[in-house]
C-alpha cells in the first residue's frame, strides 16, 4: 500500500469527524523524520548565514562569558560577583566551562542544546493542540525569525548569544513545565507530574517574568489536583517543585536563590525610561494608537481571505490552497518595504487574549477550538493544554505590554505567543470556516503566504545587519564577527595583555575586554550603568574600588540618554568617578584614523610593579 502523500498531510490539519484535536488521527501522512530533517536543515542554514555574528562586543554578552569563567575558577555568585538574577543559568554555564573549557564556542554549543530543546517542546505542544503541520510551521517560524535574528543595532537578542541566559533558559523551562504536565494529563504518568514540578522549580531560579509565566501555565493543568482528593499527586508535584529551590538554598544561600525578586518588588529599575519605553509606557496614548492601528491592519488582513473563502464556498477545486498562497504572496510582495514587518506584532497580546477567551468559553461549553463538540479525553486535554500555553504566552508579553515586537526582548518573550498564533491561524480558524460551509483551505493558503513573507523579510533584515559585521574580534574559540566597535575592543584587549595588568575595570560597560584578555575585575561589579547603580549604589562601587583598586581602568564610550540619567560620572556614578580622578592618571587613548570613537585607558598613580 502506498504511503499517503503531501495532500493527506495538509488535509490532516482540518477538523476530524468528531471535531476533536486528537493526535492519533493525524500521525501518519508523511514520515515524521521528514519534519525533523527540514527543521535541522533550516537551523543549519540560519547558523551558516549568521555564523559567529551573534554577540555584541560591548553590551551585555561579555558579562555572560565573564561570570561563568570566574565561577569556573572558584568565584562565588552574589559574593565575589554582584548579581541580580537567579543562580541557575550562570552556574549551568560554568559547568560547561569546567567540562569543555572557557570559550565562546563552549557557550554557543551549550545554547544550541537549549535552542534544540525549545524547538522540540514547541513542536510537541503545537502538535498536540493543532496538528503536525501547524507544529512544523511554528518551529520554522521560531528558527527563521527568533532563534538567530538581529533587528536592532545591538546584537545579543538571539538564542545563541542571548543578552541574559536567564531569559532563554527561563522561557524554555516554563514551556517545558507545561509540556511535562500536559503529558501527565494525557497519560497519567506520575513521573511527568514530578518533572513538571521540578522544571518549574528550576525556572524559579532564572527570572521573575519567566517563572510567573510558567506558574500560570502550570496552574491551568494542575487545576484538577486542587479539586481532587489525590494528596499523593499534590505532594509529588510540590516536593519536585521544592527540590531545586531547597538545593539552591543549601548550595548558594537565600539571596542568590531569591535572585531578582527583591529588585523587582522594589520597582525602581522598572521606572527608568529605558524599561518604560520597552513596555510602551513612555507614551501610552501613542503606543495604544499604534497597537490599535496594527490591530485594524490584522483585521483587514484576515477579512480578505475570509471573504474569499465565502466566495469560493461552492467550488471544489483541489488547488485552492496553493493558488491562494501564490496570490496572497504576490500581493504581499507588491507591498514590499511599505510593511514594517518587525513592528507588525504590536497587537499580538490582543490576539492571544481573544484566543484564550474564546478557548475558555468553548471549554466551558464542552467544545474544541474549532467549535465542534469534544467527545474524547484527549480532546479535552488538548484544549486544556492550549489554554495553558495561551496564558503562559500572555504573561510573557506583559513585559512588552504596549510595545510587542519580534526583535529586542521579543526574541524570547514573543516566541510562545507566536507559536500559539500559528496554531490558531493554521488549524483552528480554517476549521471554523470549514464548519461554516466555506473553504478553510483558502484561509490556510493566505496564512501560508503571510508566514512565508513574515519570515523572509525578517531573514533579510538580519542579513542586512550581518553584512555590516566586517571586524573579527578574539582568537581561536573566542572569535566572533561584529561591527567597527569590535576593532576598538580588540585594541583594548591587546593593550591589556601587552601591559601585563593583573586587574582591570571597564566603565561603564564592556566586560568583554576582561574576558577576552582573561584579566579579572578585582571588585564584584561588572557593569556601571544606571540600573546597576539603583541595584547596588554608587557608594558601594566606590567602597569596592577603594578596597581592591584595579591596576588600570578602561573607559568605553556609552550613550546613557535612554536611561534618563546622563553620562557616567556626570549624571550618575559621580562618587566613583571622583575617586578615580584622584587615584588614576590618563595613559593613552585608543583611536582609529577617521573614526569618531575612542577608548581611554587610565592607570593608578603609584601602581605596584
Amino acid at each position: 500500500m502506498a504511503r499517503p502523500g503531501l495532500r493527506t498531510y495538509l488535509a490532516s490539519t482540518g477538523p476530524s469527524e468528531t471535531g476533536t484535536t486528537e493526535i492519533e488521527s493525524r500521525r501518519h501522512s508523511l514520515p515524521t523524520w521528514l519534519d525533523g530533517l527540514i527543521l535541522l536543515a533550516i537551523a543549519g542554514l540560519m547558523a551558516a548565514l549568521t555564523w559567529r555574528g551573534w554577540a555584541d562586543p560591548v553590551v551585555d554578552f561579555g558579562r555572560e562569558l565573564y561570570v561563568p569563567w570566574r565561577l569556573s575558577e572558584g568565584a562565588r555568585l552574589y559574593t565575589d560577583i554582584a548579581w541580580f538574577n537567579g543562580p541557575l543559568s550562570q552556574y549551568w554555564n560554568a559547568a560547561w566551562f569546567r567540562l569543555l573549557g572557557p570559550s565562546m564556542t563552549t557557550l554557543f554549543v551549550a545554547n544550541v542544546f537549549v535552542l534544540g530543546a525549545m524547538v522540540v517542546l514547541l513542536r510537541g505542544l503545537i502538535d498536540e493542540i493543532a496538528g503536525r503541520c501547524a507544529a512544523l510551521l511554528a518551529a520554522l517560524l521560531f528558527l527563521l525569525v527568533f532563534a538567530f535574528g538581529q533587528y536592532v543595532g545591538i546584537a545579543n537578542y538571539n538564542w545563541i548569544a542571548p543578552y541574559a541566559h536567564e531569559l532563554t533558559h527561563g522561557v524554555m523551562l516554563a514551556v517545558a513545565s507545561v509540556a511535562a504536565l500536559s503529558k501527565w494529563r494525557r497519560e497519567g504518568n506520575p513521573r511527568m507530574l514530578a518533572a513538571g514540578g521540578f522544571l518549574l522549580g528550576l525556572c524559579f531560579l532564572t527570572k521573575v517574568e519567566t517563572f510567573l509565566a510558567g506558574a500560570v501555565g502550570s496552574a491551568v493543568l494542575l487545576a484538577p489536583l486542587v479539586r481532587s482528593s489525590e494528596r499523593r499527586a499534590r505532594a509529588t508535584w510540590a516536593v519536585a517543585f521544592a527540590v531545586p529551590i531547597v538545593g539552591s538554598l543549601a548550595g548558594v544561600g537565600v539571596v542568590p536563590t531569591l535572585g531578582a525578586w527583591p529588585s523587582v518588588l522594589a520597582g525602581e529599575v522598572a521606572e527608568l525610561p529605558f524599561y518604560r519605553a520597552g513596555m510602551g509606557l513612555d507614551d501610552p496614548r501613542l503606543r495604544i494608537a499604534e497597537t490599535g492601528a496594527w490591530a485594524v491592519i490584522w483585521a483587514i488582513g484576515l477579512a480578505i481571505p475570509l471573504s474569499a473563502a465565502w466566495l469560493a464556498r461552492e467550488t471544489r477545486s483541489r488547488v485552492a490552497l496553493p493558488l491562494t498562497a501564490v496570490i496572497s504572496g504576490v500581493v504581499l510582495l507588491g507591498a514590499g518595504d511599505r510593511i514594517p514587518w518587525t513592528e507588525s506584532l504590536r497587537p499580538l497580546q490582543l490576539f492571544v487574549f481573544l484566543l484564550v477567551l474564546a478557548l475558555g468559553v468553548a471549554r466551558l461549553r464542552g467544545r474544541g477550538p474549532d467549535g465542534a463538540p469534544i467527545e474524547s479525553d484527549s480532546g479535552r486535554h488538548a484544549v486544556q493544554t492550549a489554554l495553558a500555553l495561551g496564558l503562559l504566552s500572555l504573561v510573557l508579553l506583559l513585559k512588552m505590554l504596549l510595545n510587542v515586537r519580534s526583535g529586542h526582548y521579543g526574541f524570547a518573550l514573543a516566541v510562545p505567543a507566536a507559536a500559539f498564533s500559528v496554531a490558531a491561524l493554521w488549524r483552528w480558524l480554517p476549521a471554523v470556516v470549514d464548519r461554516a460551509g466555506m473553504r478553510g483551505d483558502v484561509v490556510r493558503g493566505a496564512v501560508l503566504a503571510l508566514l512565508a513573507l513574515f519570515c523572509l523579510t525578517h531573514v533579510r533584515t538580519t542579513m542586512g545587519w550581518m553584512e555590516g559585521k566586517t571586524d573579527v574580534v578574539g582568537s581561536g574559540p573566542d572569535t566572533f564577527r561584529t561591527d567597527l566597535r569590535g576593532a576598538f575592543v580588540q585594541l583594548a584587549v591587546d593593550h591589556v595583555r601587552e601591559a601585563g595588568y593583573r586587574s582591570v575595570a571597564v566603565l561603564p560597560e564592556g566586560v568583554m575586554i576582561n574576558y577576552l584578555a582573561r584579566v579579572p575585575n578585582p571588585t564584584p561589579y561588572l557593569n556601571f550603568m544606571p540600573p546597576e547603580e539603583i541595584l547596588f549604589g554608587d557608594a558601594a562601587w566606590e567602597a569596592a574600588f577603594r578596597a581592591a583598586p584595579p591596576d588600570a581602568i578602561v573607559i568605553v564610550p556609552k550613550d546613557t540618554a535612554e536611561f534618563g540619567r546622563g553620562a557616567f560620572g556626570i549624571g550618575y556614578g559621580t562618587r566613583l568617578m571622583e575617586w578615580i580622578a584622584s587615584e588614576y592618571v590618563p595613559l593613552t587613548a585608543l583611536r582609529i584614523d577617521g573614526v569618531n570613537y575612542q577608548i581611554r585607558l587610565l592607570v593608578r598613580r603609584n601602581r605596584p610593579t
